[in-house]
């Protein structure tokens, strides 16, 4: 983020920014980024920072924290249950974001073995779904979707205790 977009932007949503920083454009976080905006709406104006990330195989998911200047009032998704909550501490904000970055590698992970379930219940084999690992071992257009060689080979595990080969 340049200069000017930091002056244009809201502090709040800096300081989110400093929490993403060591963790942006990276495979295992799902080449996350941020998106600041900023609109009019009757009661006045609202800011919103968009967290986007992938999972293997490149579905999108967002998290956004929502800023209404007339409340002085934030606004995000609880994490586990998707209930919408609302504070007027930016601490608050900036710790359900640490945690949901922080469970990002955890979320990739679980997605990647949901896929391989899906693919083996719909009538995979052991060497298909290999393939399947490797094809999102080499995507090249969405980072994000990629998976990292830690990935593989928890993928790798989890294909050979569950789904072994039938003997010929």
């Amino acid at each position: 983020m340049t200069r000017q977009d930091q002056e244009m932007t809201a502090e709040w949503a800096v300081k989110v920014q400093t929490v993403l920083a060591p963790h942006l454009h990276q495979v295992p976080y799902g080449n996350l980024r941020s998106e600041f905006s900023r609109w009019e709406e009757e009661e006045g104006p609202v800011a919103n920072l968009a967290i986007v990330y992938e999972v293997p195989g490149g579905s999108t998911n967002q998290i956004n924290v929502t800023y209404f200047e007339s409340s002085c009032q934030f606004s995000y998704l609880a994490l586990d249950s998707h209930d919408e909550l609302c504070t007027g501490e930016v601490d608050e904000v900036i710790r359900m974001v640490e945690d949901a970055v922080g469970r990002i590698p955890a979320i990739r992970r679980n997605r990647l073995l949901e896929d391989l379930d899906r693919w083996a219940a719909q009538g995979m084999s052991q060497k298909d779904l290999f393939q399947q690992m490797n094809k999102l071992l080499q995507i090249e257009d969405l980072r994000g979707g990629t998976i990292t060689m830690h990935e593989m080979k928890y993928g790798i595990s989890h294909i050979l205790a569950k789904y072994k080969t039938a003997p010929a």
